[in-house]
């Protein structure tokens, strides 16, 4: 009795100072699968495991990732099946509580992105894999917006996001679509294509000639397996350019090899 009581304390001990289950990718969460069937309890219950309790002022969770603490929120959910098992794949949002204020308030001021991918299995949600929790993103302390997150078909069973973010300044606007993807039990950035670039705000009547260089992201499923080939395609904006640039995908680098020659149609 004494030992099974021993154990108990000593398993009580181990609890109190291990990393929490939000940590261990491939581990079991403490969040029910029962909870994935009213997306507002698995939000609660996410938001929690991950991050800490909600804070009534700020209307958020609150929680220390990386030694800084971060007011972090609901974004986006998507659900779906890889080979007979579901999975969630979810985006929070949020900012570093800098000073213990709100969100900076600047152009250079990035905000912070949670991915977190669980998958359904048995009574308990496991956590298959996941980023640092709080990835430098966006700008004006705000990471982009629900809308420009697409969950997509990156492989074969294979699924990650597309983020599409830019930049203006000095009359130009730039867009890149960002793809990530899962890793292990990480969730990586797999590459930052080029889809957009026009000088709108330089060009016209005595300056120099106005242009839109404008592409869409297409995952090509007839080429690549485990990570599809991504093909630029040229959109109806466009004022030139080809009709396409093939992308490939490394494997050895994880990463997506832009061609050469988008590379310098989009710096010109």
């Amino acid at each position: 009795m004494r030992l099974r009581n021993l154990a108990c304390l000593l398993i009580l001990a181990v609890a109190l100072v291990a990393p929490p289950l939000s940590a261990l990718a491939g581990s079991r969460t403490g969040i029910s699968s029962a909870a994935a069937a009213e997306p507002r309890k698995l939000w609660a219950a996410v938001m929690e495991q991950f991050y800490g309790g909600y804070d009534k002022a700020r209307k958020c969770w609150i929680g220390k990732i990386g030694g800084e603490r971060q007011c972090m929120y609901p974004h986006r959910l998507d659900t779906v099946s890889e080979g007979g098992t579901v999975r969630h794949y979810i985006v929070t949002g949020g900012y570093p509580m800098t000073g213990g204020r709100g969100p900076d308030g600047c152009h250079v001021c990035t905000g912070s992105l949670g991915l977190i991918v669980l998958e359904e299995a048995g009574k308990w949600l496991e956590l298959a894999a996941r980023n640092s929790l709080a990835e430098q993103s966006g700008s004006w302390g705000r990471i982009a917006p629900e809308e420009n997150f697409r969950l997509r078909e990156i492989g074969d069973g294979r699924h990650g996001w597309t983020m599409e973010t830019g930049w203006s300044g000095q009359g130009y606007n730039l867009g890149a679509t960002v793809v990530y993807g899962v890793a292990g039990n990480d969730v990586i950035e797999l590459g930052s294509i080029p889809v957009h670039a026009d000088n709108s705000g330089t060009c016209g009547e005595g300056l120099r000639a106005c242009y839109v260089r404008s592409y869409e992201v297409v995952f090509d499923p007839g080429a690549g397996s485990s990570h599809y080939d991504i093909v630029m395609r040229k959109t109806g904006e466009a004022t030139e350019g080809p009709d396409s640039f093939r992308v490939p995908f490394d494997e050895a680098a994880l990463k997506y090899e832009i061609p050469a020659e988008a590379e310098a149609f989009f710096d010109q």
